[in-house]
């Protein structure tokens, strides 16, 4: 099996790909996405998503320490940059860079040259944006499936990480401490974290939780019933866990959503 794994730097694409390399035997390549060349126009024209500031050089070097680590450590693997431009983006869906790798890698999976892609999306990072709801806000993982299950003549896509049993404790327990700490999670500064973003709020919660003793299935579980206050309604970590406001036209006070309709793995019959 030939399977394509994003590799961007975070705790969640490192554990899908340290998942894979140990615990099964697969031909894997890793690859890094570079947005240096999506400009604000490019953004706009194609409802371009959760794309942040850092240079992609950084982004590289740090990518290049987990990589490195990994191969001196598991096993060998090969590994890709690709510069992101609109070549890899589809009009009338949201672009992030799930949809991008899948635009990249379909070609090859049509080809022969790969047979999966697994996805590193997981239920808060995809269910975060703001005001969106499953009939007029697609998630990028969504899009994602979307795009392969429109292009792919064979193949598949996993979404490894898109269950009610996975965070950010699952990985931070699971994997060797020393490439946990290899890990970056801010959206400001990839070498110093700013420790203030909702993405280092996010990391130091699950630190300090799994620190005071409690378990990763424990962990994940208050998060569930901190997301989930009424049946059928999502409340991103983003809310409860950094104190953000809703920033579109909605009650101060409505911090819920229609559950985002997360997507299952999918197999080209």
């Amino acid at each position: 099996m030939k399977t394509i794994i994003a590799a961007s730097g975070g705790v969640d694409s490192t554990y899908a790909l340290w998942k894979t390399l140990t615990s099964t035997q697969d031909d894997v390549t890793a690859v890094t996405l570079n947005f240096n060349g999506i400009t604000a126009e490019i953004k706009q024209q194609y409802d371009v998503r959760g794309i942040s500031g850092i240079k992609g050089s950084s982004r590289s070097a740090r990518v290049s320490l987990i990589t490195d680590w990994l191969r001196q450590n598991v096993r060998d693997f090969a590994s890709v940059t690709v510069n992101v431009l609109p070549d890899l983006m589809d009009k009338g869906l949201p672009n992030s860079p799930q949809t991008m790798l899948v635009n990249w890698a379909v070609p090859k999976i049509n080809a022969g040259e790969a047979d999966k892609i697994v996805s590193s999306a997981e239920r808060e990072n995809d269910g975060y944006a703001n005001c969106g709801t499953v009939s007029d806000r697609m998630g990028g993982a969504a899009a994602a499936k979307s795009v392969f299950v429109q292009k792919a003549t064979r193949g598949e896509i996993d979404f490894m990480l898109l269950n009610p049993t996975y965070s950010h404790a699952v990985a931070m327990s699971e994997m060797p401490a020393i490439l946990v700490d290899l890990t970056r999670s801010c959206d400001r500064n990839i070498e110093v974290p700013c420790g203030v973003c909702m993405k280092c709020s996010k990391r130091k919660f699950f630190a300090e939780a799994l620190a005071s003793g409690k378990t990763a299935t424990e962990v994940t579980q208050y998060v569930i019933d901190k997301s989930t206050p009424q049946p059928g309604r999502w409340r991103s970590m983003k809310y409860w866990l950094a104190e953000e406001v809703p920033t579109c036209d909605r009650p101060a006070s409505d911090e819920t959503w229609d559950m985002p309709s997360w997507p299952t793995s999918y197999k080209v019959p």
